[in-house]
């Protein structure tokens, strides 16, 4: 299953919208994703919460909308098959014959508003669709030590807690002991020397060994101690930790990421490859904690451990949005009122550096801390005032450029090409030859 399209009104800071979110090439090996970005008050995490309502989960969504009397619709597709969320009990539908959002439009059926994804027509809302599997993160959360057993076995109940953004009070314990079971199935798998024998757990382990590897630059392995007492420690380099002795950053990968992995074993315990199970991940702000040096690998790396994902990023991080070769991304703007809109998805270019997705994308201009901005600023309000006759001011001008060429050898080339450039244009002033 993937999602296909959002529209809302009444959401603020939104004015009426509809989203479309194309699908990854037919050909693509690497998870289908999706960029969020805009400044702060934008909206990109309520967009994820409508997500995550169509989902199975509206907790988020509803400490956001009390009262606001929103009307929302979310269409996926499954089995060449349309599905439908709605906030409402008129259903928002791809086609339809009445009022107008975007080109959604809100048709005269009957919806039971609140359950989960399910085909038009369905009266109750909720369907089988498949295999797959919906899990919601903040970047910023951390996991912890948890007391483990041996092989003991997990059961998710409702898969709705998988998309609640803040962790629940049992995550780390889950996500723990799911670990414990994959590592102690892998070491068991190892010793059965039969010709026939399922390696499930041992491709789990080190795929998600090596994809946490690849991300940080070291080598990286989960390790279970049976004695004196079964307990879950990680080696990241030479010496063996728990989870509370780590990097900050480091905790915050494996807090969603080892988490995804550990969840979709738990969910789906007979499958032979629970990573090719698709997966909707709803990502808040994965960069939290991360060097650019990681959070430019962090993305990439889980599309391949999860090949047939389909990923909502939220992000200000020009790294994380420049490393994505294949993608859309949608950017949220304000206007002078605040209200914002969602641009057209543009594709992510393989060739993108992090440079131009700050301008380009992310629409910061300056390039120097604010005090450096406004003496440049200065600067060339003052230079146009002198090529246009205040030629009094020169003097002015010059100990300008050398304040800021002082600043430092980039600020020293560009003032030089400045002054370069004010000197042709001396010459060329009818007000200087005059």
């Amino acid at each position: 299953m993937r999602i296909t399209a959002l529209a809302a009104k009444n959401y603020e800071p939104f004015g009426p919208f509809e989203m479309q979110f194309p699908p990854k090439p037919e050909t693509s090996k690497l998870a289908e994703v999706h960029i969020l970005t805009g400044q702060n008050g934008t909206g990109k995490t309520r967009l994820l919460s409508l997500l995550a309502a169509s989902l199975g989960n509206r907790s988020e969504l509803d400490n956001r909308t009390q009262g606001t009397g929103l009307v929302a619709g979310v269409t996926a597709s499954t089995q060449d098959k349309t599905l439908l969320w709605s906030t409402n009990r008129r259903a928002i539908a791809v086609r339809g014959a009445s009022r107008d959002i975007g080109q959604f439009v809100l048709d005269g059926r009957d919806w039971p508003h609140g359950h989960r994804l399910g085909y038009l027509g369905h009266s109750h809302g909720e369907i089988q669709v498949g295999p797959f599997a919906a899990m919601a993160f903040r970047g910023v959360a951390q996991i912890s030590d948890a007391d483990v057993t041996a092989l003991s076995p997990i059961k998710i109940q409702d898969p709705g807690t998988l998309l609640a953004f803040d962790k629940t009070s049992d995550e780390d314990k889950q996500v723990a002991q799911s670990l414990v079971n994959i590592k102690m199935a892998a070491a068991m798998e190892k010793l059965d020397d039969s010709a026939d024998i399922q390696t499930r757990a041992t491709r789990l382990s080190d795929r998600l060994e090596e994809t946490v590897s690849q991300i940080t630059g070291r080598r990286f392995r989960f390790s279970v101690t049976p004695y004196p007492k079964v307990s879950l420690k990680v080696t990241w380099g030479a010496t063996p930790m728990r989870f509370n002795q780590l990097p900050d950053g480091l905790r915050c990968i494996i807090g969603w990421l080892a988490a995804c992995v550990a969840k979709l074993d738990a969910l789906f315990p007979e499958h032979k490859d629970p990573l090719s199970i698709p997966l909707i991940l709803l990502l808040d702000e994965p960069e939290g904690h991360l060097h650019p040096a990681w959070q430019r690998k962090l993305i990439p790396a889980a599309q391949s451990l999860f090949p047939n994902g389909q990923f909502f990023v939220a992000t200000h991080s020009p790294f994380v949005i420049s490393s994505i070769n294949e993608g859309w991304i949608h950017i949220l703007r304000a206007d002078e009122n605040g209200v914002v809109g969602v641009e057209k998805p543009r594709e992510c270019g393989k060739g993108d550096s992090y440079l131009e997705v700050v301008e380009e994308v992310l629409g910061v201009k300056e390039w120097f801390d604010p005090e450096t901005e406004a003496m440049l600023k200065a600067f060339r309000e003052l230079k146009s005032a002198v090529l246009d006759g205040q030629w009094n001011r020169e003097t002015e001008l010059c100990e300008k450029a050398k304040a800021i060429a002082d600043r430092g050898d980039a600020l020293n080339d560009m003032i030089a090409g400045e002054i370069r450039q004010f000197e042709r244009l001396k010459k060329q002033s009818p007000a200087f030859a005059a």
